[in-house]
């Protein structure tokens, strides 16, 4: 072929560059803690990779996930399940986890542009892929191993079943019922709260879309959905005297605790800074001025020009109004305190509405022009692409303890240390449980210098970390153990940790 007959946009259109762009940008942002291993490893991760261990090397199979912060329920095992392939592929590395972690964010931008572009077009795909690849809280859910953060991942595969269901033909459509009931419960079983409330949301929308349409089919197609998912909740529940359901209802007839709001005007005005807050992290570069200006321009923009809307437009509307009204009615009658896990699919609710907005008003006046623009200018707020240069070519953040380069550094300095000879250690660290260390230790340990600490050993590391706001705790627990073996040398690591060398 001729370079005079070339024509670049057959090889390379502008959208996919566009596309390429915003993920490309999205990917810079996700994948940064994990190339430098300054990804957070705390007691959740911790506890979490001894579980994997559990499930692939010893073959203990789970029928419960992790703990819940009610007491006596859990989340459901699915969470395993999903990374235990991972944990095979990359024999055991956290850091190959929270790879994962930052490839469900990156994936979750490409699977925004196609929603926006099925329902909308390429401008709606777009505004959604930008927002989704520069919102701060989405990046935050992208770079820590935890099991609400790939929440935002299921809405967007909900919404792609809801296309599919609309899109189609009433009798070829079953399957996406199904797959429907699948990551409903899904989301309830990486976090509770937001899984049910959101399943909620969904199904009354449908109410309002479907309607007498639905067939009995369908309805039973969903149902074996969810059944399928938590048939092992189920299972845990008939062995063990459905210990779950008793804890979760002295848990809601249980009195408030004293963090909670007392008064219903006290609740209300909780609930409003709750949801603004998450929209200011959402769409608007963490302003609160900028976020309520948003706010107000969604709003008006979905009332005034939802009747000029195309009818699969509308359908969403509907979809993301029950979400958030069933969310903040929900709230209300939860009436206790609202911890940001319970939330943590809403981002995706906001960016997708707010791109609804721009995309109806770039529509009603016939100018694309203007609209983009405006995209332009909120994506370059959010991303900062000076401030991301320039973080660069500074010293490279040290961190505290929480961060995995700095607990491998704990680790590489108690082997190196001991010189190849038996050791033993003993932790103190602010969650009292030291998943963290025991996996280090049990994973790592061994896969570097060939032998795992010995309890019999008569050396002894104490590895203490620090407990902002707490100074007293460390010395209270080396008060107690101050005749536990001669200390030969004490050593301060980065993240602020204390490693004490002791002879018995």
């Amino acid at each position: 072929m001729k370079l005079k007959n070339f024509k670049f946009s057959k090889f390379f259109k502008t959208n996919y560059l566009v596309l390429g762009l915003i993920v490309l940008a999205g990917s810079f942002l996700r994948l940064q803690g994990v190339l430098s291993n300054s990804f957070a490893y705390t007691y959740d991760v911790g506890r979490d990779m001894l579980a994997l261990w559990n499930i692939v090397v010893n073959h203990d199979i789970m029928f419960i996930g992790p703990t819940t912060g009610i007491q006596g329920v859990f989340y459901g095992p699915w969470w395993y399940y999903m990374l235990s392939p991972f944990f095979v592929i990359f024999s055991g590395n956290p850091a190959g986890i929270a790879l994962i972690m930052a490839l469900v964010g990156i994936v979750s931008i490409i699977l925004g542009y196609i929603i926006g572009e099925k329902i909308g077009g390429k401008f709606l795909g777009f505004c959604f892929a930008a927002l989704v690849s520069a919102s701060p809280v989405l990046i935050s859910l992208s770079t820590q191993i935890w099991n609400p953060n790939i929440a935002p991942l299921f809405v967007l595969l909900s919404f792609i079943c809801l296309y599919k269901i609309y899109s189609l033909d009433n009798t070829k459509n079953n399957k996406y019922f199904f797959l429907l009931g699948i990551i409903l419960a899904l989301n309830i079983d990486i976090e509770i709260f937001w899984g049910v409330l959101f399943a909620i949301g969904i199904i009354i929308s449908q109410i309002f879309i479907i309607g007498k349409k639905i067939k009995i089919k369908q309805i039973l197609l969903l149902i074996l959905g969810l059944l399928i998912v938590a048939s092992p909740r189920i299972i845990f529940e008939l062995k063990h005297g459905f210990i779950m359901t008793k804890s979760f209802i002295a848990f809601l007839v249980s009195k408030n605790s004293v963090e909670d709001p007392k008064t219903f005007i006290q609740l209300l005005e909780n609930r409003i800074d709750a949801y603004m807050d998450l929209f200011s992290t959402s769409v608007a570069f963490n302003n609160d001025i900028a976020a309520w200006l948003i706010f107000i321009f969604t709003v008006l923009s979905v009332v005034i020009l939802y009747k000029s809307a195309p009818e699969i437009v509308k359908k969403f509307i509907v979809i993301l109004l029950s979400i958030l009204s069933v969310f903040f009615v929900g709230t209300i009658v939860f009436g206790r305190a609202l911890w940001p896990h319970y939330l943590v699919g809403l981002p995706i609710i906001y960016i997708l509405l707010f791109s609804i907005s721009l995309f109806l008003i770039a529509k009603k006046f016939s100018n694309f022009k203007i609209a983009y623009l405006v995209l332009i200018v909120i994506f370059l707020l959010n991303f900062n692409p000076l401030k991301e240069i320039n973080n660069l070519f500074l010293p490279r953040w040290e961190g505290n303890i929480s961060l995995y380069r700095n607990q491998l550094a704990v680790v590489d300095y108690v082997y190196k240390e001991a010189k190849g000879k038996d050791f033993k250690y003993v932790v103190y660290t602010p969650p009292v449980h030291d998943y963290t260390y025991q996996y280090l230790f049990k994973w790592y340990g061994p896969r570097e210098y060939k032998y795992l600490p010995n309890i019999e050993a008569k050396t002894a590391f104490f590895i203490i970390e620090p407990d902002p706001g707490y100074e007293d705790r460390p010395k209270w627990w080396l008060k107690d153990r101050e005749n536990d073996g001669k200390i030969i040398k004490s050593e301060t690591l980065k993240g602020g940790v204390v490693i004490q060398t002791r002879v018995h």
